[in-house]
């Protein structure tokens, strides 16, 4: 098996389990726990495009989806 493909289903798994633990879309304060980083700096990534966020229904709340947030963190590490 290719070393490409194995760190995928690894990180596959790791989303995965963020997924089970927090569902598929999370927080402001809920991504913030998960990468430790500052909800402001969650917000100035989402102001510049690098960080997509999304509304759920009728509501106002803006929610990052769970993968994004793991790739967030895979990026800066």
């Amino acid at each position: 098996m290719s070393q490409s493909l194995i760190q995928r289903r690894k990180i596959s798994a790791e989303v995965q389990e963020l997924v089970d633990q927090y569902g598929l879309y999370v927080s402001y304060p809920t991504a913030a726990k998960i990468t430790t980083a500052s909800e402001r700096t969650l917000k100035r990534l989402t102001a510049r495009g690098q960080l997509p966020c999304y509304t759920i229904g009728r509501t106002r709340v803006l929610r990052l989806r769970t993968a994004d947030v793991v790739a967030l963190i895979r990026r800066v590490a």
